[in-house]
């Protein structure tokens, strides 16, 4: 299905909507790339399976993975080299979120490196969207919305106790739209645009809806056509864009 939005895509990269008004804010927003990014435009498991133990040798110290996504959690891990040692437990248990990432309650008042966080992922849903579960999902967007919580993650990692208490409150109003289109731009900064692009394209797909509709800018998580702006404007991206 993805290969197949090619063209669409080609087509959007020079309608000229990547200077709008709402992606010139979205760019200016907080960004935190500090070592040069390495970009893929997709994840094959084919491909990826060999460097598993590669993987899990450097990236997987002090983590526990998830049972069936440890290679799409490695490959995520391995965007975020701040990471390496943070101890981080992947979770899959029948929760009402799809995802989330949070510090553990009980390493709150630990310093930030200190701290064990959390990253839950849903394994089963009631009343039908099962698309929204990782299970259901290709494996690069499973790699992209992994990406997309670690991208909280490393975010916690400067925030102090009642840093991360603000936030917690922030989940209760409006800022956390601009907080999740943060993180969805963190994820690109981080190298995984690509992944966290195929994720939106593929829910909005499944879900019957035009993934590449004009951006809703009220929306909590950035549109197909946002996430293509801003990868766009990053130079780390240019070569993969030339494949479109």
């Amino acid at each position: 299905m993805l290969r197949k939005t090619t063209l669409s895509i080609a087509a959007l990269v020079t309608a000229g909507w990547l200077l709008s008004d709402n992606n010139r804010a979205l760019q200016g927003a907080e960004r935190a790339s500090p070592l040069p990014l390495i970009v893929v435009r997709e994840y094959r498991v084919q491909e990826q399976q060999q460097r598993y133990q590669e993987l899990l040798a450097e990236f997987g110290h002090n983590k526990e993975l998830p049972a069936g996504y440890e290679l799409q959690t490695l490959l995520a891990l391995s965007h975020y080299p701040e990471l390496k040692e943070t101890r981080i437990r992947f979770v899959v248990d029948d929760v009402d979120i799809p995802l989330s990432s949070r510090p553990h309650w009980a390493s709150m008042l630990r310093s930030a490196g200190k701290r064990t966080y959390l990253v839950v992922i849903d394994s089963q849903r009631d009343g039908g969207r099962e698309e929204l579960l990782l299970k259901k999902q290709p494996f690069n967007a499973q790699t992209g919305i992994i990406g997309h919580e670690l991208a909280h993650t490393v975010y916690y990692l400067d925030r102090s106790f009642f840093g991360i208490l603000n936030d917690a409150l922030c989940q209760l109003s409006d800022c956390r739209i601009n907080f999740e289109r943060q993180t969805d731009q963190r994820t690109v900064d981080y190298g995984l645009g690509w992944q966290r692009y195929d994720h939106s394209v593929f829910l909005r797909s499944s879900f019957g809806r035009d993934p590449f509709a004009e951006p809703n800018p009220g929306s909590a998580y950035l549109a197909p056509r946002e996430l293509l702006s801003l990868m766009a404007a990053n130079p780390a991206y240019q070569e993969t864009l030339v494949q479109l």
